[in-house]
């Protein structure tokens, strides 16, 4: 099986969803501490869950998964992709 190998640094994009948009970009300010940007995505019919894209450039492998472990263990933020 061919694995694609990744060039760093390069952007990324993490997928964050959880119960409120502005509790969402709050756990990313407080996450992150490099420049990154935010776009909303989607919100879920009823209204319960939103989500946004966070794109930020990472320098390597250990960079990447410590951003996504950050991000996953914050109890603002549901899931991670």
């Amino acid at each position: 099986m061919f694995k694609e190998k990744i060039q760093y640094p390069c952007q990324w994009h993490y997928r964050i969803i959880g119960n409120d948009k502005k509790e969402l970009n709050e756990a990313a300010l407080e996450i992150l501490d490099k420049e990154f940007i935010t776009t909303p995505c989607k919100e879920s019919k009823s209204g319960k869950y939103h989500s946004i894209n966070i794109e930020v450039l990472v320098n390597n492998q250990q960079e990447r998964d410590e951003i996504f472990t950050k991000l996953r263990k914050d109890p603002r933020i549901h899931y991670v992709l």
